[in-house]
C-alpha cells in the first residue's frame, strides 16, 4: 500500500518522519498510532514551496494486527480509513476520464478507460458509476459535470482531478474546452472527441494561446 500527502516546505525534506512530527502532528499520528507496521516514508519536491511525502507499508504487515482485527483485510481497511481522515490518500495508479452533455433534454454521460469508451443515458448512470468505482482518480475538464453523478457517487469530489482548475492555477484562467479544441485541431462535436481531448491535456504540457504550460500530474495529491 502506498499513500501520499501534500505538505509545505521550501527545502528538501531529508527526514520525513521528523518533519511530520514537528510540522504536521495530525498526519504524523498515523505513524505513531500504527507502530506495529513497517512503515517507510520518503519525500519528493513538488515545486513552489510544496512537497509530497509518501508512506509505504507491505500489505502482509497487516497480518500482525489479526489479534485485534478479524482479518488482514479489515485491518488494512481500518488503517486506510484512518489515514484518509488524517489527510493521506492512496497514490492513484490509474484513472477514468468522464464527461457529460445534454442531447435535447436528455443527459448522456461517457467514460474512457483502458478498455475504451462507453456511453450511458441518465437512466443507466449506475452502471457507469460501477465502472468508475474501480479507478482511484476521475479526470474531468470542468467540475460542472460532477453534479450529474454526485447523488449516486457522493465521494467523487475526493477523487476528481479537474483539468480547468489546474490550468487556472498556472495561467490565471482556463479557456473553454471548445477553444482548446481549436488550438489542438480536434473535433469535439461528440462525447468521444471530448474525452480524447481531455485525456490528451493530462499527458503533455497544455497548449494555450499564450504558450504551453505544465499542469500538476493527475497522480499528485489533489490538495496540491
Amino acid at each position: 500500500m502506498k499513500l501520499q500527502t501534500a505538505v509545505l516546505s521550501d527545502l528538501p525534506i531529508e527526514d520525513p518522519k521528523g518533519f511530520l512530527k514537528e510540522n504536521y502532528p495530525d498526519k504524523y499520528s498515523l505513524i505513531e498510532n500504527w507502530e506495529e507496521l513497517g512503515i517507510k516514508l520518503s519525500s519528493e519536491p513538488a515545486g513552489e514551496g510544496k512537497a509530497i511525502i509518501y508512506l509505504e507499508v507491505p500489505e502482509e504487515d497487516f497480518d500482525k494486527l489479526t489479534g485485534i482485527f478479524p482479518s488482514r483485510g479489515e485491518a488494512l481497511g481500518a488503517f486506510l480509513t484512518t489515514a484518509q481522515e488524517l489527510g493521506w490518500e492512496p497514490v492513484p495508479d490509474s484513472y477514468v476520464v468522464y464527461h457529460a452533455d445534454f442531447e435535447g433534454d436528455k443527459l448522456i454521460a461517457a467514460i474512457k478507460t483502458e478498455e475504451g469508451i462507453s456511453k450511458h443515458d441518465q437512466l443507466h448512470l449506475e452502471e457507469m458509476i460501477q465502472k468508475m468505482l474501480r479507478y482511484p482518480r476521475v479526470v474531468v475538464y470542468s467540475s460542472d459535470v460532477l453534479t450529474y453523478i454526485k447523488d449516486l457517487y457522493p465521494e467523487v469530489d475526493s477523487k476528481a482531478y479537474v483539468v480547468s482548475r489546474e490550468i487556472a492555477k498556472k495561467a490565471g484562467k482556463a479557456p473553454d474546452l471548445e477553444d482548446l479544441a481549436k488550438i489542438y485541431g480536434r473535433d469535439i462535436s461528440t462525447l468521444e472527441g471530448k474525452l480524447e481531448l481531455i485525456e490528451e491535456l493530462i499527458k503533455s504540457p497544455v497548449k494555450l494561446p499564450e504558450g504551453e504550460i505544465a499542469i500538476k500530474p493527475y497522480h499528485y495529491p489533489l490538495e496540491l
